[in-house]
């Protein structure tokens, strides 16, 4: 899976490309932990490129943005598509992400 990183003052934004299922998490993992060991960054993830998740997708997100990280390093979801929205309700998961309808308003967030 292809991961792009873009810099947005002190917030980071990744943009992964594909659907985020099997071995390919292990390389949004890499993306996420590289910027928050690298400079403890706030940190958007922009998911509009990610058509599907299966159920690794959602235990990564699910690890990355409510356990593992600490509260200032987790990840903030964009622009998820119907799919994926309807996955993580589905899973009961989506209540416990911190998720926004555009990349736009998740950068906004930091600043509240």
């Amino acid at each position: 899976m292809k991961v792009q990183s873009q810099p947005h003052g002190n917030v980071t934004v990744l943009i992964p490309h594909g659907p985020l299922v099997g071995e390919e998490t292990l390389d949004l993992r890499h993306a996420i932990e590289s910027v928050a060991a690298a400079q403890a960054a706030r940190l958007v993830i922009d998911l509009a490129d990610i058509p599907y998740l299966d159920s690794g997708g959602i235990e990564l997100l699910l690890e990355m943005c409510h356990v593992t990280l600490s509260p200032h390093q987790r990840p903030k979801l964009a622009a998820l598509s119907e799919t994926c929205l309807e996955a993580l309700e589905l899973t009961d998961v989506l209540p416990r992400l911190e998720v926004f309808d555009t990349v736009e308003n998740a950068l906004r967030s930091y600043t509240r």
